[in-house]
């Protein structure tokens, strides 16, 4: 059960004293600035539960680092030397979690869906120079804490990552560049490769983009879990991109699927056009809330940002600039399975107000985050 629709998890157990190990190489993480990330999944967040760690003296400062989540809230440090999570977790949720330490400024830094979770200053740095790194375990005083339930995408880096890296690692799901030499590969942090069929790569916004031109051409990538129409209710999310559209049709050009072939879906994105001489955008949400946007002129790059959280509802904006709302906005429905995600047109889905018709143009810089995204950062987009 990964995070991801890609790849795998790691399952562990804490009444079968599962754990997965690294002893060789050593991670040498002392005396060093450092960064360790990863999604998890606990279904257990009371007492000790141990994340990761490493260890050569349980009792000696400095010399054991262990990850925790103690009495639902995260626990880090070093021995004698740690900072305890403000925010309370609770089971069966999948969370981004990472710890940060800068041995220039002497910080320890605890992150939290890529949100400060707290500091500390005037940290002594980690001196262990020995010991197994383990993942799902970690060694606390004299005992091993076991941890229930899984994680994912454990990344360990010598360096003190920025507030904005870690946000962008816990809230980017994905970003398609369409550039040269891997066109549908995925840019963002988690690899979620995408695949084109009958669709070309042509100058785009931004160096290169995709080429749409007909019902048979779209672009196609699966491991959505939070993106308008996944796993769980009312999560908030994000979609940016550039399209030029080259025909006044009406069409969807974003759509998800809770399958490969089509399954249940809905179109997210269009153009409406009732005369086949002027069209204009239109996005709709998940059970039906819609925004019809303002007018697009042909051959022209415009930008496009949709946005939903539960306090604002779903939001549209055109070249950085707000343009509407639903206002407050909850739905209880959703596919309940990872979704894929179709540019340009695949299926005929279910939808009021996006015709099932295929777009014709170019699309290019597409953003997938599963937070809502600030006017500033909608700007920024808008202005590459």
């Amino acid at each position: 059960m990964p995070y991801l629709g890609q790849g795998r998890a790691l399952s562990v157990t804490a009444a079968q004293n599962q754990s997965f190990q690294v002893s060789t190489p050593f991670l040498n993480l002392a005396s060093t600035s450092f960064t360790i990330e990863a999604w998890i999944y606990s279904t257990i967040v009371t007492g000790d539960n141990g994340v990761m760690g490493q260890c050569q003296c349980t009792s000696c400062s400095n010399q054991c680092f262990f990850f925790l989540i103690r009495s639902s809230k995260l626990y880090v440090g070093f021995t004698l030397n740690d900072i305890n999570g403000l925010t309370t977790m609770t089971v069966n949720t999948w969370y981004h979690v990472a710890f940060v330490y800068n041995s220039v400024t002497k910080q320890q830094i605890l992150y939290l869906n890529g949100v400060q979770d707290n500091i500390k200053s005037s940290s002594s740095a980690y001196q262990g120079t020995n010991g197994t790194f383990t993942i799902g375990s970690a060694k606390y005083y004299p005992s091993t804490t076991f941890f229930n339930g899984y994680i994912d995408n454990v990344k360990i880096e010598t360096l003190a990552k920025s507030a904005t890296e870690i946000l962008t690692a816990a809230s980017l799901i994905a970003y398609y560049s369409f550039d040269s030499p891997n066109p549908t590969y995925d840019n963002g942090p988690n690899g979620l490769n995408g695949s084109s069929i009958n669709a070309g790569i042509v100058t785009g916004r931004v160096n290169q983009g995709i080429q749409f031109t007909g019902s048979s051409s779209y672009f196609q990538a699966y491991g959505f879990y939070q993106a308008g129409y996944g796993v769980n209710s009312n999560k908030p999310f994000s979609i940016s991109m550039w399209i030029s559209t080259s025909s006044y049709s009406s069409c969807a050009f974003v759509q998800m699927s809770t399958a490969y072939n089509g399954g249940s879906c809905f179109n997210m994105l269009g153009i409406w056009s009732y005369t086949g001489n002027a069209a204009q955008l239109v996005a709709q949400g998940y059970a039906w809330p819609a925004i019809y946007g303002p007018s697009i002129t042909l051959n022209t790059w415009t930008h496009v940002s949709w946005t939903f959280s539960l306090t604002n509802g779903y939001r549209l904006y055109v070249n950085g600039v707000y343009f509407g709302t639903t206002g407050y906005y909850s739905y209880s429905g959703t596919s309940g399975v990872i979704n894929w995600l179709q540019i340009g047109y695949s299926f005929t889905c279910s939808g009021n107000y996006i015709s099932n018709a295929a777009f014709q143009g170019i699309i290019d810089e597409i953003y997938v985050h599963n937070r809502e995204i600030t006017a500033t950062e909608v700007y920024t987009f808008a202005n590459p």
